[in-house]
């Protein structure tokens, strides 16, 4: 009996053990999704030619010594702001082999033959322009941004400072994305969710989504000061 007893009692320990794994182990692909917005020290992204201004992910087959492209490679974050940047790839001597240094804690993306920056502490979004010596960040206008992110309602920063803080939501309009467009004096600003449940931040930390009506607050960390007003921001 006593054997009968003590099987019985491992078989239990070994589904209850089996049970914990599916529960805390974290799906497979979604780890891969997560993973592939942060790229890797040393990997190579992005290939620009240079004959025909367009941009596209990096190939294997691409040569590192082509006088045509450009092939920009992971090098890290450097400077005490975190400034991403890369390692330029080319057999083109007339191109500098300086390092691209992007925007502090920025986050590269490709749209098209476009290659985009978004810059987190500033909720500020660039191109990367390459003026045939080097790259350099261009600031999109507020209509550039409506055409990359045309399924995104604008929330301008300047409409929240003049107390302009409500906006409808749809089933087919839910999705909203906050812009400074005001300059240097706003930064470092945060959307803070009162409800988890009915917002979600988006790819980017200045878009999010609704699924009911909501009150959310874009603030800085340490809360809001004179300096640094909060701001309340309404979804019906």
């Amino acid at each position: 009996m006593k054997k009968r007893y003590i099987f019985g009692a491992v078989v239990i320990l070994l589904i209850i053990q089996f049970l914990v794994i599916l529960l805390i182990s974290p799906d497979e692909n979604s780890l891969k999704k997560q993973y592939s917005v942060y790229p890797r020290f040393g990997q190579k992204i992005w290939t620009f030619n240079m004959n025909k201004h367009e941009w596209r992910n990096y190939h294997k087959n691409d040569d590192e010594l082509s006088k045509e492209e450009i092939i920009l490679q992971v090098k890290g974050f450097e400077g005490n702001g975190g400034y991403t940047t890369y390692q330029l790839l080319t057999g083109n001597a007339q191109v500098p082999k300086e390092d691209v240094w992007v925007g502090e804690g920025s986050q590269e993306f490709l749209k098209g033959t476009k290659l985009y920056s978004y810059f987190p502490k500033n909720f500020e979004y660039y191109e990367l322009i390459f003026n045939g010596v080097k790259f350099v960040p261009r600031e999109l206008e507020i209509s550039e941004i409506e055409t990359l992110f045309n399924n995104y309602k604008i929330i301008k920063i300047s409409d929240l400072i003049n107390g302009n803080n409500t906006y409808k939501m749809t089933k087919k309009q839910n999705k909203f994305i906050v812009i400074n467009d005001i300059g240097e004096d706003f930064y470092k600003y945060y959307i803070i969710p009162n409800d988890s449940k009915k917002m979600q931040i988006g790819q980017y930390s200045n878009q999010f989504s609704v699924s009911d009506s909501v009150e959310i607050r874009l603030q800085r960390l340490e809360g809001c000061t004179k300096a640094y007003p909060c701001f309340d921001i309404v979804i019906k």
